[in-house]
């Protein structure tokens, strides 16, 4: 489901802009990051866990591609989607860690509060804030 969920959060982030040295830097970390937990996967998992940090990997650069803090077209929505995406990977990486490689010191905390303030920023993400100026006009 989770796995879901990515797919449908990399849909509402959208395509545009492409931004490809995002995406490029998204596969780098995220390659070095599976590399680091593969040793510890076997059977199943190491396909699966391949797969999911591809999804997620992708959810995270179409949210942190939607910034654009250079160009000034950014906007607090926006920004919001992408830390609360990678909040998300943060989430989902102390879950791996945790689960394949070594016990996490206050894992529970850690993955709860960055996994509910992820749900939280990337569901803020998707309301846009309105002036009187905009009611206005629709009358």
């Amino acid at each position: 489901m989770f796995a879901i969920t990515h797919i449908l959060y990399s849909s509402a982030f959208g395509m545009k802009p492409l931004d490809l040295r995002t995406g490029a830097v998204m596969a780098f970390i995220s390659s070095i990051l599976y590399s680091l937990l593969y040793s510890y996967l076997s059977g199943p998992f190491t396909y699966l866990v391949a797969v999911y940090t591809a999804l997620i990997a992708f959810m995270g650069w179409r949210a942190v591609a939607g910034v654009q803090l250079c160009n000034d077209l950014w906007t607090w929505t926006k920004l919001s989607a992408c830390i609360g995406a990678v909040l998300f990977i943060v989430s989902d990486l102390t879950i791996a860690v945790n689960k394949f490689c070594f016990p996490v010191p206050c894992s529970r905390t850690i993955i709860m509060a960055t996994y509910y303030a992820a749900q939280m920023l990337i569901s803020l993400s998707a309301v846009e804030c309105r002036d009187e100026d905009d009611y206005r006009k629709k009358k």
